[in-house]
Protein backbone atom coordinates (compact mmCIF):
# COMPACT_ATOMS: atom_id res chain seq x y z
CA UNK A 1 0.00 0.00 0.00
CA UNK A 2 1.58 3.20 -1.15
CA UNK A 3 1.70 5.48 1.81
CA UNK A 4 2.43 9.24 2.52
CA UNK A 5 5.86 8.49 3.78
CA UNK A 6 6.46 6.59 0.36
CA UNK A 7 5.55 9.79 -1.38
CA UNK A 8 7.92 11.93 0.79
CA UNK A 9 10.69 9.50 0.09
CA UNK A 10 9.75 9.51 -3.54
CA UNK A 11 10.22 13.52 -3.50
CA UNK A 12 13.13 12.95 -1.83
CA UNK A 13 15.04 10.79 -4.03
CA UNK A 14 13.82 13.04 -7.24
CA UNK A 15 15.45 16.33 -5.50
CA UNK A 16 18.47 14.29 -4.60
CA UNK A 17 18.86 13.37 -8.25
CA UNK A 18 18.04 17.15 -9.86
CA UNK A 19 20.76 18.30 -7.13
CA UNK A 20 23.42 15.63 -8.72
CA UNK A 21 22.83 16.73 -12.12
CA UNK A 22 23.04 20.29 -11.47
CA UNK A 23 26.37 19.59 -10.29
CA UNK A 24 27.06 17.30 -13.01
CA UNK A 25 25.70 19.93 -15.72
CA UNK A 26 28.19 22.79 -15.09
CA UNK A 27 31.59 20.23 -15.07
CA UNK A 28 30.15 19.08 -18.82
CA UNK A 29 29.68 22.76 -19.87
CA UNK A 30 33.68 23.70 -18.97
CA UNK A 31 34.62 20.65 -20.54
CA UNK A 32 32.84 21.96 -23.36
CA UNK A 33 34.21 25.01 -23.28
CA UNK A 34 37.60 23.76 -22.88
CA UNK A 35 37.56 21.42 -26.06
CA UNK A 36 36.72 24.04 -28.14
CA UNK A 37 39.40 26.58 -27.02
CA UNK A 38 41.52 23.53 -27.79
CA UNK A 39 40.52 23.31 -31.04
CA UNK A 40 40.52 26.82 -31.92
CA UNK A 41 43.82 27.14 -30.76
CA UNK A 42 45.17 24.29 -33.31
CA UNK A 43 43.28 25.67 -36.23
CA UNK A 44 44.87 29.05 -35.76
CA UNK A 45 48.23 27.37 -35.02
CA UNK A 46 48.08 25.42 -38.44
CA UNK A 47 46.95 28.46 -40.22
CA UNK A 48 49.76 30.81 -39.16
CA UNK A 49 52.22 27.57 -40.02
CA UNK A 50 50.43 27.58 -43.54
CA UNK A 51 50.74 31.44 -44.35
CA UNK A 52 54.59 31.57 -42.97
CA UNK A 53 55.23 28.41 -45.57
CA UNK A 54 53.15 30.23 -48.44
CA UNK A 55 55.30 33.53 -47.61
CA UNK A 56 58.68 30.99 -47.91
CA UNK A 57 57.23 29.39 -50.69
CA UNK A 58 56.95 33.07 -52.56
CA UNK A 59 60.10 34.59 -51.10
CA UNK A 60 62.28 31.18 -53.13
CA UNK A 61 59.87 31.42 -55.99
CA UNK A 62 61.07 34.88 -56.42
CA UNK A 63 64.60 34.75 -55.38
CA UNK A 64 64.75 32.00 -58.01
CA UNK A 65 63.22 34.23 -61.05
CA UNK A 66 65.25 36.68 -60.20
CA UNK A 67 68.38 34.70 -60.20
CA UNK A 68 67.35 33.03 -63.56
CA UNK A 69 66.59 36.34 -65.05
CA UNK A 70 69.80 38.23 -64.32
CA UNK A 71 71.60 35.33 -65.83
CA UNK A 72 69.27 35.49 -69.07
CA UNK A 73 70.35 39.73 -69.27
CA UNK A 74 74.10 38.39 -69.09
CA UNK A 75 73.65 36.30 -71.61
CA UNK A 76 71.01 37.92 -74.36
CA UNK A 77 72.21 41.80 -73.74
CA UNK A 78 76.03 41.81 -71.88
CA UNK A 79 76.86 38.66 -73.88
CA UNK A 80 75.22 39.88 -76.97
CA UNK A 81 73.40 36.60 -78.22
CA UNK A 82 70.34 35.64 -80.60
CA UNK A 83 67.10 36.34 -79.19
CA UNK A 84 65.47 32.91 -78.57
CA UNK A 85 65.35 30.24 -75.62
CA UNK A 86 68.11 29.55 -73.58
CA UNK A 87 67.76 26.86 -71.23
CA UNK A 88 69.16 26.60 -67.26
CA UNK A 89 71.55 23.73 -68.54
CA UNK A 90 72.82 26.01 -71.14
CA UNK A 91 73.12 28.77 -68.58
CA UNK A 92 74.72 26.67 -65.98
CA UNK A 93 77.37 25.26 -68.74
CA UNK A 94 78.26 29.02 -69.45
CA UNK A 95 78.67 29.26 -65.65
CA UNK A 96 76.46 32.26 -65.82
CA UNK A 97 74.30 30.82 -62.73
CA UNK A 98 74.13 27.55 -60.03
CA UNK A 99 71.50 25.17 -59.34
CA UNK A 100 68.39 26.72 -58.22
CA UNK A 101 66.55 24.91 -55.01
CA UNK A 102 63.31 25.73 -54.39
CA UNK A 103 61.15 25.87 -50.92
CA UNK A 104 60.31 21.81 -50.89
CA UNK A 105 64.36 21.87 -50.96
CA UNK A 106 64.36 19.96 -54.82
CA UNK A 107 66.25 21.16 -57.48
CA UNK A 108 64.61 23.00 -60.34
CA UNK A 109 64.67 20.64 -64.10
CA UNK A 110 67.79 21.98 -66.14
CA UNK A 111 66.10 21.29 -69.39
CA UNK A 112 62.45 22.43 -68.86
CA UNK A 113 63.35 25.42 -66.78
CA UNK A 114 64.36 28.11 -69.59
CA UNK A 115 64.60 32.21 -70.20
CA UNK A 116 62.65 33.15 -74.21
CA UNK A 117 63.87 36.46 -75.45
CA UNK A 118 61.69 38.30 -78.36
CA UNK A 119 61.32 41.62 -79.96
CA UNK A 120 57.37 43.19 -79.29
CA UNK A 121 56.58 46.48 -81.25
CA UNK A 122 58.32 48.52 -78.10
CA UNK A 123 59.86 46.58 -75.82
CA UNK A 124 62.38 43.16 -75.82
CA UNK A 125 59.95 40.77 -73.60
CA UNK A 126 61.53 38.33 -71.33
CA UNK A 127 59.81 35.17 -70.74
CA UNK A 128 60.82 33.40 -67.77
CA UNK A 129 59.49 29.58 -67.09
CA UNK A 130 60.46 27.63 -63.84
CA UNK A 131 60.31 23.82 -63.70
CA UNK A 132 60.61 22.59 -60.10
CA UNK A 133 58.57 20.83 -57.65
CA UNK A 134 56.01 21.55 -60.33
CA UNK A 135 55.78 23.95 -63.33
CA UNK A 136 55.28 27.43 -62.14
CA UNK A 137 53.51 30.44 -63.51
CA UNK A 138 55.22 32.02 -66.24
CA UNK A 139 57.05 35.39 -65.62
CA UNK A 140 57.54 38.05 -68.07
CA UNK A 141 59.83 41.18 -68.01
CA UNK A 142 59.80 44.18 -70.93
CA UNK A 143 62.77 46.54 -71.97
CA UNK A 144 63.25 48.96 -73.91
CA UNK A 145 63.82 48.87 -77.04
CA UNK A 146 66.35 51.55 -77.51
CA UNK A 147 68.04 51.47 -73.69
CA UNK A 148 67.29 48.07 -72.80
CA UNK A 149 66.34 49.12 -69.48
CA UNK A 150 63.96 46.89 -67.89
CA UNK A 151 60.74 48.51 -67.17
CA UNK A 152 59.63 46.06 -64.64
CA UNK A 153 62.62 45.07 -62.37
CA UNK A 154 61.65 46.87 -59.44
CA UNK A 155 65.61 47.68 -59.31
CA UNK A 156 66.68 44.35 -59.53
CA UNK A 157 68.73 44.13 -62.77
CA UNK A 158 71.69 44.84 -64.70
CA UNK A 159 69.87 46.57 -67.45
CA UNK A 160 69.57 50.20 -65.89
CA UNK A 161 69.36 51.93 -69.10
CA UNK A 162 72.96 53.56 -68.75
CA UNK A 163 75.32 50.48 -69.52
CA UNK A 164 74.09 49.54 -73.53
CA UNK A 165 71.77 50.75 -76.21
CA UNK A 166 69.67 47.54 -78.14
CA UNK A 167 69.95 47.92 -82.30
CA UNK A 168 68.22 44.85 -83.47
CA UNK A 169 69.34 43.49 -87.08
CA UNK A 170 67.18 40.87 -89.41
CA UNK A 171 69.18 38.53 -87.65
CA UNK A 172 67.74 39.53 -84.67
CA UNK A 173 71.62 39.92 -82.60
CA UNK A 174 71.47 42.58 -79.92
CA UNK A 175 74.57 45.58 -80.75
CA UNK A 176 75.62 47.40 -77.56
CA UNK A 177 76.98 50.49 -77.42
CA UNK A 178 78.31 52.13 -74.42
CA UNK A 179 76.10 55.36 -74.08
CA UNK A 180 73.56 57.42 -71.68
CA UNK A 181 71.34 58.87 -73.98
CA UNK A 182 68.12 58.03 -72.17
CA UNK A 183 69.76 58.20 -68.75
CA UNK A 184 67.50 61.09 -68.11
CA UNK A 185 64.03 58.95 -68.94
CA UNK A 186 62.91 57.51 -65.85
CA UNK A 187 58.99 55.95 -65.15
CA UNK A 188 58.31 57.80 -62.24
CA UNK A 189 59.77 61.47 -63.17
CA UNK A 190 59.79 63.78 -66.15
CA UNK A 191 63.07 64.38 -68.04
CA UNK A 192 64.45 68.34 -67.84
CA UNK A 193 63.20 70.45 -70.12
CA UNK A 194 65.06 70.25 -73.52
CA UNK A 195 64.07 71.96 -77.37
CA UNK A 196 64.86 68.49 -78.37
CA UNK A 197 62.07 66.29 -79.68
CA UNK A 198 62.31 62.26 -79.04
CA UNK A 199 60.02 60.63 -81.28
CA UNK A 200 59.57 57.01 -79.20
CA UNK A 201 56.66 55.25 -78.94
CA UNK A 202 57.86 54.21 -75.14
CA UNK A 203 57.98 57.64 -74.18
CA UNK A 204 55.39 60.04 -72.83
CA UNK A 205 55.39 63.21 -74.65
CA UNK A 206 55.12 66.88 -72.54
CA UNK A 207 55.59 70.37 -74.17
CA UNK A 208 55.40 74.18 -73.18
CA UNK A 209 55.97 77.04 -75.42
CA UNK A 210 58.23 79.77 -73.78
CA UNK A 211 57.86 83.54 -74.76
CA UNK A 212 59.90 86.79 -74.50
CA UNK A 213 57.80 89.07 -72.38
CA UNK A 214 57.80 93.36 -73.16
CA UNK A 215 56.32 95.88 -70.99
CA UNK A 216 55.78 98.80 -73.49
CA UNK A 217 56.74 102.44 -72.56
CA UNK A 218 53.97 103.55 -74.36
CA UNK A 219 50.92 103.78 -71.95
CA UNK A 220 47.39 104.58 -72.94
CA UNK A 221 45.93 106.81 -70.73
CA UNK A 222 41.99 107.07 -70.18
CA UNK A 223 39.87 108.97 -68.62
CA UNK A 224 36.46 109.02 -66.67
CA UNK A 225 33.22 107.86 -68.23
CA UNK A 226 31.35 110.84 -68.53
CA UNK A 227 27.02 110.51 -67.69
CA UNK A 228 24.82 108.73 -69.99
CA UNK A 229 22.93 110.64 -72.04
CA UNK A 230 21.07 110.17 -75.08
CA UNK A 231 22.84 112.61 -77.79
CA UNK A 232 24.80 110.04 -80.03
CA UNK A 233 28.74 110.49 -79.82
CA UNK A 234 31.12 108.47 -82.56
CA UNK A 235 34.04 106.69 -81.65
CA UNK A 236 37.35 108.32 -82.62
CA UNK A 237 41.02 107.39 -81.84
CA UNK A 238 40.86 109.77 -78.92
CA UNK A 239 37.58 109.29 -77.69
CA UNK A 240 35.91 105.79 -76.45
CA UNK A 241 32.69 105.39 -76.50
CA UNK A 242 30.09 103.08 -74.64
CA UNK A 243 26.14 102.17 -75.57
CA UNK A 244 23.68 100.64 -73.86
CA UNK A 245 19.80 100.32 -74.95
CA UNK A 246 17.03 100.87 -72.75
CA UNK A 247 13.08 99.75 -73.19
CA UNK A 248 11.46 102.95 -72.24
CA UNK A 249 7.76 104.95 -72.57
CA UNK A 250 8.62 108.29 -74.15
CA UNK A 251 6.86 110.20 -76.28
CA UNK A 252 6.01 109.80 -80.31
CA UNK A 253 6.22 111.69 -83.34
CA UNK A 254 4.44 115.44 -83.34
CA UNK A 255 0.73 114.90 -85.00
CA UNK A 256 -2.25 116.73 -85.51
CA UNK A 257 -5.63 116.31 -84.97
CA UNK A 258 -8.94 118.13 -84.37
CA UNK A 259 -10.90 115.66 -81.67
CA UNK A 260 -8.53 114.79 -79.31
CA UNK A 261 -8.97 113.99 -75.69
CA UNK A 262 -6.89 116.74 -73.97
CA UNK A 263 -7.55 114.62 -70.36
CA UNK A 264 -5.70 111.87 -71.41
CA UNK A 265 -2.26 111.35 -69.23
CA UNK A 266 -1.21 109.25 -72.83
CA UNK A 267 -1.37 112.42 -74.68
CA UNK A 268 0.96 115.92 -74.71
CA UNK A 269 -0.85 118.93 -76.15
CA UNK A 270 2.24 120.94 -77.46
CA UNK A 271 -0.35 123.74 -79.39
CA UNK A 272 -4.09 124.32 -80.39
CA UNK A 273 -5.42 126.51 -83.21
CA UNK A 274 -8.66 127.78 -83.13
CA UNK A 275 -10.18 127.36 -87.09
CA UNK A 276 -13.21 130.05 -87.81
CA UNK A 277 -14.93 129.00 -91.49
CA UNK A 278 -18.54 131.13 -92.57
CA UNK A 279 -21.19 130.18 -93.93
CA UNK A 280 -25.25 131.37 -95.20
CA UNK A 281 -28.13 130.18 -96.95
CA UNK A 282 -25.68 128.87 -99.73
CA UNK A 283 -23.99 125.45 -99.50
CA UNK A 284 -20.25 126.99 -99.39
CA UNK A 285 -18.70 122.90 -99.83
CA UNK A 286 -21.09 119.98 -101.66
CA UNK A 287 -24.50 118.20 -101.32
CA UNK A 288 -24.46 114.77 -101.02
CA UNK A 289 -28.14 113.41 -99.70
CA UNK A 290 -29.35 116.71 -99.65
CA UNK A 291 -26.70 117.36 -96.79
CA UNK A 292 -24.14 120.09 -97.05
CA UNK A 293 -20.65 119.11 -96.47
CA UNK A 294 -17.61 121.19 -96.10
CA UNK A 295 -15.23 120.53 -98.78
CA UNK A 296 -12.47 120.42 -95.78
CA UNK A 297 -11.07 117.16 -94.69
CA UNK A 298 -10.72 116.85 -90.83
CA UNK A 299 -8.41 113.90 -89.38
CA UNK A 300 -9.85 113.30 -85.59
CA UNK A 301 -11.80 111.11 -83.59
CA UNK A 302 -14.90 110.53 -84.06
CA UNK A 303 -17.59 108.70 -81.04
CA UNK A 304 -20.35 106.31 -81.69
CA UNK A 305 -22.77 108.98 -81.70
CA UNK A 306 -21.05 111.69 -83.42
CA UNK A 307 -20.17 108.86 -86.26
CA UNK A 308 -24.00 107.78 -86.57
CA UNK A 309 -25.37 111.48 -86.16
CA UNK A 310 -25.05 112.35 -89.83
CA UNK A 311 -23.06 115.52 -88.70
CA UNK A 312 -20.10 113.42 -90.84
CA UNK A 313 -19.45 112.34 -93.93
CA UNK A 314 -16.11 109.80 -93.02
CA UNK A 315 -14.54 109.24 -96.08
CA UNK A 316 -13.72 105.43 -98.34
CA UNK A 317 -10.48 105.44 -96.49
CA UNK A 318 -12.20 105.38 -92.78
CA UNK A 319 -10.83 104.86 -89.85
CA UNK A 320 -7.77 103.66 -88.61
CA UNK A 321 -9.36 101.42 -85.54
CA UNK A 322 -12.21 101.95 -82.84
CA UNK A 323 -11.32 101.68 -79.15
CA UNK A 324 -13.81 102.48 -75.86
CA UNK A 325 -12.83 105.88 -74.71
CA UNK A 326 -14.27 108.37 -72.30
CA UNK A 327 -16.46 110.93 -74.28
CA UNK A 328 -16.70 114.24 -73.07
CA UNK A 329 -19.19 114.01 -70.45
CA UNK A 330 -16.60 111.18 -68.82
CA UNK A 331 -18.85 108.37 -70.01
CA UNK A 332 -17.02 105.46 -72.04
CA UNK A 333 -18.50 104.97 -75.19
CA UNK A 334 -17.17 103.26 -78.51
CA UNK A 335 -14.60 105.54 -79.95
CA UNK A 336 -13.67 105.43 -83.64
CA UNK A 337 -9.44 106.06 -84.06
CA UNK A 338 -8.18 109.11 -86.72
CA UNK A 339 -11.26 109.16 -89.06
CA UNK A 340 -10.88 111.71 -92.06
CA UNK A 341 -14.45 113.03 -92.54
CA UNK A 342 -16.55 116.14 -93.95
CA UNK A 343 -18.17 118.12 -91.63
CA UNK A 344 -22.01 118.67 -92.07
CA UNK A 345 -22.12 122.99 -92.63
CA UNK A 346 -25.42 124.08 -90.99
CA UNK A 347 -27.00 126.60 -93.32
CA UNK A 348 -28.71 128.27 -90.63
CA UNK A 349 -25.75 129.91 -88.86
CA UNK A 350 -23.50 132.51 -89.64
CA UNK A 351 -20.69 131.43 -88.28
CA UNK A 352 -18.77 128.13 -87.14
CA UNK A 353 -15.33 127.43 -86.01
CA UNK A 354 -13.15 124.01 -84.71
CA UNK A 355 -9.74 123.61 -83.07
CA UNK A 356 -6.82 122.25 -84.46
CA UNK A 357 -4.42 120.10 -81.81
CA UNK A 358 -0.80 119.37 -82.20
CA UNK A 359 -0.07 116.98 -79.78
CA UNK A 360 2.06 113.84 -79.13
CA UNK A 361 1.31 110.29 -77.44
CA UNK A 362 3.40 108.21 -74.94
CA UNK A 363 4.85 104.72 -76.40
CA UNK A 364 7.33 101.98 -75.57
CA UNK A 365 10.39 101.69 -78.01
CA UNK A 366 14.27 101.30 -77.22
CA UNK A 367 16.38 104.61 -76.39
CA UNK A 368 20.08 104.38 -77.08
CA UNK A 369 22.27 105.63 -74.65
CA UNK A 370 25.75 106.56 -74.72
CA UNK A 371 28.80 107.73 -72.59
CA UNK A 372 32.64 108.51 -73.31
CA UNK A 373 36.11 109.22 -72.14
CA UNK A 374 39.08 111.20 -73.28
CA UNK A 375 41.67 108.61 -74.12
CA UNK A 376 45.21 109.71 -75.07
CA UNK A 377 49.06 108.25 -75.22
CA UNK A 378 52.47 108.44 -72.91
CA UNK A 379 55.15 108.29 -74.41
CA UNK A 380 58.43 105.61 -73.18
CA UNK A 381 61.00 103.10 -72.92
CA UNK A 382 60.30 99.14 -73.88
CA UNK A 383 61.05 96.94 -71.35
CA UNK A 384 62.26 93.48 -72.10
CA UNK A 385 62.28 90.48 -69.88
CA UNK A 386 65.53 88.68 -69.25
CA UNK A 387 64.68 85.62 -69.90
CA UNK A 388 61.58 83.37 -71.51
CA UNK A 389 58.45 82.42 -69.74
CA UNK A 390 55.01 80.69 -70.31
CA UNK A 391 52.27 82.91 -71.73
CA UNK A 392 50.08 82.60 -68.55
CA UNK A 393 53.23 82.86 -66.19
CA UNK A 394 54.80 86.22 -67.22
CA UNK A 395 55.57 88.82 -64.85
CA UNK A 396 52.57 91.38 -64.15
CA UNK A 397 52.17 94.05 -66.80
CA UNK A 398 54.33 92.10 -69.62
CA UNK A 399 52.88 90.70 -73.03
CA UNK A 400 54.17 88.34 -75.27
CA UNK A 401 56.58 89.50 -78.24
CA UNK A 402 55.36 88.01 -81.23
CA UNK A 403 57.74 85.71 -83.28
CA UNK A 404 59.79 84.98 -79.91
CA UNK A 405 57.72 81.60 -79.38
CA UNK A 406 60.19 78.32 -78.53
CA UNK A 407 58.75 74.93 -77.70
CA UNK A 408 60.43 72.97 -74.95
CA UNK A 409 59.96 68.75 -74.64
CA UNK A 410 60.19 66.65 -71.84
CA UNK A 411 59.68 63.02 -71.18
CA UNK A 412 59.34 60.04 -68.70
CA UNK A 413 58.85 55.94 -69.97
CA UNK A 414 54.93 55.32 -70.01
CA UNK A 415 54.76 52.17 -67.82
CA UNK A 416 57.28 50.94 -64.94
CA UNK A 417 55.24 47.74 -65.22
CA UNK A 418 53.33 45.45 -67.07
Amino acid sequence: MYTVEDERNDLYEDEHYYNKWDNYKGIIFKVIIIILCIIVLIWLIKALNSNRNLENINEVHNANVAKLRLAAEDYFFIKNNKLGTITLSELKSKGLINDLVDANNRICNDDSTNVNLEKDIDTYTMKVNLYCTNKEKEEKFYYHRNTLACLNCKGVTNMTGTKVIAKADENKEIKSVNTNTNSDYSCVSWSNWSKTRVNDPILTERKRVMVQGVKYGNKTIRGNWSEYSTTPVLNSDLIEVETKVVRERTYGDTKTGTNIDINNPNIKVISTNVVNTSSNSKCTGYYYNNVCYSNSITTGNLTYSEYHSGNYRVMQTGCEGAKTLKNKKGVYELTYLNCKYNKKINLSSNSSSYTVYTYQELEEKDVTYYRYRIVSESKGKDIYTDKKYEEDNLPSGYVKVKGTEEVYYSYKITNCEK
